[in-house]
């Protein structure tokens, strides 16, 4: 077992530790609810790769992102259970990491594109976390009509949300689910996506809350639609003052 275990939470979330590793890590979780919230993390990021396109990594990759996620040191959590706050550089760094790791073990990265992804998710992942973490941030949950559990994060003081899914149900190519911000003037689009492995997904919520009520989703053709075309699958009011 390696001697800083808090470090193998990026290899734990991509189903890359040996399996004496990962029994000894998943003991180790138990514990440590620093590290739980670090391996949803790593997971929610791997949920935004899962509908890429995919292209076959050059030879090699695999074992040269591996080594590298290994020298990523983290810093040990504090021993309250709030999750660590980390320098944003070295969050970035880890992120960049997994993505990297993603790609190698065939999540469908593209690698020709891979700069502009890596750059694309920093950006939202660092926006996530920061609205995860505010002080006033609130979460609704609730069942969804198809299967899973929807979760709405939301921070006032910010007016920004993220939208975390899992166990949704695999769409065909021909449909997406579709985010909606519903207010008084009705249902605006703010994203599409589609669930990765475990039906999973995390989304920063498109032009922010604004005065919406409510976030919605729904199962729509490919491309999405302006307007809802299905009945949604979940509704999740927005926290009011």
């Amino acid at each position: 077992m390696t001697a800083d275990v808090h470090t193998l939470t990026g290899a734990y979330a991509l189903d890359a530790l040996p399996e004496d590793e990962r029994r000894d890590f998943e003991r180790h979780l138990a514990d440590c609810e620093a590290c739980r919230r670090e391996v949803e993390e790593f997971r929610a990021t791997a949920a935004h790769l899962a509908s890429a396109g995919h292209e076959e990594p050059p030879a090699g990759l695999k074992e040269r992102v591996m080594a590298e996620v290994d020298t990523i040191r983290q810093d040990p959590p504090p021993t309250v259970v709030e999750m660590p706050k980390r320098p944003m550089t070295q969050r970035l760094l880890t992120v960049a990491a997994v993505i990297l790791a993603i790609a190698a073990i065939g999540l469908g990265v593209t690698v020709a594109g891979l700069n502009d992804r890596v750059e694309e998710l920093e950006t939202a992942s660092a926006q996530m976390a920061e609205i995860m973490a505010a002080p006033d941030a609130e979460t609704v949950a609730l069942e969804t009509e198809v299967g899973g559990v929807a979760q709405f994060v939301y921070s006032r003081s910010q007016g920004e949300a993220v939208f975390l899914a899992k166990g949704l149900p695999t769409l065909s190519e021909d449909e997406v689910y579709e985010l909606w911000l519903i207010g008084a003037d009705g249902p605006v689009p703010a994203g599409l996506f589609r669930p990765g492995e475990r039906g999973a997904t995390s989304q920063l919520l498109a032009g922010g809350v604004g005065s919406a009520q409510a976030v919605a989703v729904t199962v729509e053709p490919a491309g999405g639609s302006d307007q809802p075309t299905t009945e949604p699958i979940v509704v999740l009011e927005v926290p009011t003052a």
